[in-house]
């Protein structure tokens, strides 16, 4: 394995929106415009937002635009990236969320992983000026998230009982499962949160703030394990 720093207890690895970032409003105005443009149907927005942490866009262009032309679909993948910073506006971080990660990265590590582009997540970051608050942000546009996390949990030499993935949808908590992590279901920023329950995930939180006593606790149930191996 990689780094180790014995001074750091976790690796807590966070997807982005719907976790770090309210992205609804914005998500479903970028296709609307976008589904309007290549079919001339303005649907509404809430149609959106119930897909909202779908991660096939592709399939959900097919279903929209009732058209399946590989090359028509990549022009509406395109055009809606395209059109990202016109919405940003309607971007913003949830509540607490610059102090959390700054509590969680003094005695943690801090990764990321998001179904974006490496450089689109990136300028995300520097957007909301926290990327210094990330040991190692991925964007796995190109890649699985569970292989993006075991990438991340080799890099620092955490293992994966120390390791939490928290993610809002049912692919978050699949991903975090297939890798073998505690996975930790953000329900206040889930579109369908019902399907993510089905999925029994090893905790829930209202709010991120949460998290820093959900990792207190965890953290004196390790040590008194590893207590009680060592007598």
């Amino acid at each position: 394995m990689g780094l180790r720093n014995q001074t750091k207890c976790c690796l807590i690895i966070f997807d982005f929106d719907g976790v770090l970032a309210d992205s609804k409003e914005a998500y479903a105005m970028q296709m609307q415009e976008t589904v309007e443009h290549f079919s001339g149907k303005k649907l509404s927005e809430e149609v959106f937002k119930e897909r909202v942490g779908n991660t096939d866009q592709k399939q959900d262009f097919i279903e929209f635009l009732e058209n399946d032309d590989p090359e028509l679909l990549d022009s509406a993948i395109q055009y809606y990236v395209d059109i990202t910073d016109k919405y940003s506006f309607l971007r913003s971080l949830y509540s607490g969320v610059s102090e959390t990660l700054e509590e969680l990265k003094k005695t943690n590590y801090i990764g990321l992983v998001s179904r974006k582009s490496q450089e689109r997540m990136e300028k995300w970051l520097q957007h909301f000026k926290i990327t210094h608050l990330f040991d190692k942000p991925i964007g796995t546009l190109e890649k699985t998230k569970s292989k993006a996390i075991v990438q991340i949990m080799n890099e620092f030499g955490i293992p994966n009982n120390r390791t939490l993935m928290i993610g809002d949808t049912e692919f978050d908590i699949q991903s975090a499962q297939q890798a073998r992590v505690k996975s930790v279901f953000a329900h206040y920023g889930a579109a369908t949160p019902e399907k993510v329950l089905e999925l029994n995930p090893d905790y829930t939180i209202n709010n991120i703030t949460e998290l820093i006593a959900l990792i207190d606790s965890l953290k004196k149930t390790m040590n008194s394990s590893a207590t009680d191996l060592n007598r």
